[in-house]
Parts: structure tokens; C-alpha cells; sequence
């Protein structure tokens, strides 16, 4: 009976003790939980720093200030005369053998540099072409087969007597005439040309004198004497357009006609072809041109 008693009394105090750790475990997990769902607590507000090297910057009033476009358009005129006139041709050459061919030819040409500089002239020689002619069997050939042919472009001033330098040239033995040297024959070629060799440069000429009238035009006009004080334009005007067109209508060397036309726009260089004259003329240009400035805007009177 004794013994029944005290065994009683032990598993009583195990399931206390069990009991005891279970709700010790409980209340360890909840900690954990809460503890990780929480949101964390908010740092205390600071109050922004300047860095030490931080440089102030200035803003000008005029940056806000309200701006505005404004159109210039204008027309202008100006005339251009060749300051070239040259010949171009050949100069060729026929024998059996390619050695005699090449020698007639240098004699020939050793002549013709001689007269050109007694005229104030310069010859610059281009391409020297060499052909065979192939023999038909059983026909009598009356050429002889080998070739020479010596492009070259004889210059001069444009009021040089071009006439009787070209009839001396041929007495000297110039014989081809054109740009084909090869194959004009039974054609009619432009022997005498004019050219204006510095038309690009004139042309930006132009387009600063076209500029400057715009302007002076629009200054007589416009309330704005800060800007309209100086008889030069500002460097900050914008071109949208320059039109060139001549009021002639000139040949060409392919024999067709057309008025000269050169086109600039905004962002584009101009780089124009320079057509070649056929006689000793000037010709007049016309130029339209658009600009843009922008400036503060006007204000207003009541």
C-alpha cells in the first residue's frame, strides 16, 4: 500500500514538471512571432547636411526670362564674270612601232608647251592613253595600227585671244577636241570653255551679303535698339534657306540650257558643282534668303 502511494506521488510531479516546460515552449514561440511581424521602430529625423566641396551655382534671371522667334527674310542680287578660259583636247600620235609614236608625240607637245607660256598660259597634261588597232586578215590597213593620245587643258586669262591661240594650237598638232580624245570623230565639240574657279568662295560672299540686308531691313523696321545697334548682324542668327538662281538661261557643254541653281538649307554644307561657261559672260544672281533669331520677348505697351 505504502508503495502504491509513493508511485502515485511521482507521476503526479512528472506531469507537473511537463506541464511547466509545454507552456514554457508556448510562450518562447509567441515571442518569436511577435518579434518578427513587428515593424521596426522609425530612426530619429535628421536634418539635411550640405556637403563641404558642393559649389553653389548661379542661375541668371535672363535664363527664365520668356524668349521668342523671330523670321527674316530677305532678298538680294550680285553678278560674277569667269576668271578662266581654257581649251580642252588632245594631242595624238600614229606609227608602227609604240617608240616612234611616243617621240613624234613628245616633240609635238615640247612645241606647244613653248607657245603657251610666251601666251601667259599654263598646259597641264592629263591621261596618256595608248591603243591598238587590230589588223583585219587579208585587208590593207592605211593606219598605221599603234596610237598615242595625250589628254591636256591649256588656260588663260579670260580676255586672252582664244581664237588665235586655238588655230596655233592645231598648226602645232592639236588635233583632238573635247573630253573624249578617244572617239570624237564626226561630232562638233566645245573646244573653249570659261569657268569661274572660285565660285564657292563667292557664293559664301554672297550668302554674308544676303545675311547682312536681311538684317539691316529688318532693323529698320523692329522696335529694338539693343540689338539693332550694331551694323553687323549677330553671330547667332540662324540660316533656314538660301535659293541662288541667276536670271540667264546658260548653256551647258552636253548642249542642253538651264538657269544656274544652287539650294543651301539649315545644317548642310555647301559644296556646288561648278558648271562650266560656254562663252565669256556674266551672270546675274538672284538670292532668297530666311533666317531665324531669337530674342527676349517684347513686352507689351498698354
Amino acid at each position: 500500500m505504502l508503495t502504491y502511494r509513493l508511485a502515485a506521488e511521482k507521476m503526479k510531479r512528472m506531469k507537473t514538471v511537463t506541464t511547466s516546460v509545454v507552456l514554457g515552449l508556448a510562450l518562447l514561440i509567441c515571442g518569436i512571432g511577435r518579434a518578427q511581424t513587428s515593424p521596426p521602430a522609425p530612426a530619429p529625423a535628421t536634418a539635411p547636411t550640405t556637403p563641404k566641396n558642393a559649389t553653389p551655382v548661379f542661375v541668371p534671371q535672363e535664363f527664365f526670362a520668356p524668349q521668342e522667334y523671330v523670321q527674316i527674310n530677305g532678298t538680294c542680287a550680285t553678278e560674277m564674270s569667269p576668271n578662266q578660259a581654257f581649251i580642252v583636247g588632245g594631242v595624238s600620235s600614229s606609227a608602227l612601232k609604240p617608240g616612234d609614236a611616243v617621240e613624234q608625240l613628245d616633240k609635238q607637245l615640247k612645241l606647244m608647251r613653248s607657245y603657251v607660256a610666251e601666251k601667259h598660259g599654263e598646259i597641264q597634261m592629263m591621261e596618256r592613253v595608248r591603243t591598238l588597232k587590230n589588223p583585219q586578215p587579208g585587208k590593207a590597213e592605211s593606219d598605221p595600227p599603234f596610237q598615242v593620245v595625250q589628254r591636256l587643258q591649256v588656260t588663260f586669262p579670260p580676255d586672252a585671244p582664244m581664237d588665235a591661240i586655238l588655230e596655233k594650237l592645231i598648226e602645232l598638232g592639236f588635233d583632238r577636241f573635247g573630253d573624249n580624245v578617244l572617239n570624237n570623230f564626226n561630232r562638233r565639240e566645245v573646244v573653249i570653255r570659261f569657268r569661274i574657279t572660285d565660285l564657292d568662295a563667292r557664293l559664301n560672299d554672297f550668302q554674308k551679303q544676303c545675311t547682312a540686308e536681311a538684317w539691316q531691313q529688318w532693323c529698320s523696321t523692329a522696335n529694338d535698339k539693343e540689338i539693332c545697334g550694331s551694323k553687323m548682324f549677330p553671330a547667332d542668327l540662324d540660316l533656314q534657306s538660301f535659293n541662288i538662281r541667276s536670271k540667264e538661261t546658260l548653256m551647258r557643254a552636253e548642249g542642253n540650257s538651264a538657269p544656274w541653281q544652287f539650294n543651301v538649307m539649315r545644317g548642310q554644307q555647301r559644296s556646288p558643282e561648278v558648271p562650266d561657261l560656254m562663252g565669256n559672260v556674266t551672270v546675274h544672281l538672284i538670292g532668297n534668303i530666311s533666317l531665324s533669331y531669337r530674342r527676349k520677348r517684347q513686352e507689351e505697351k498698354p
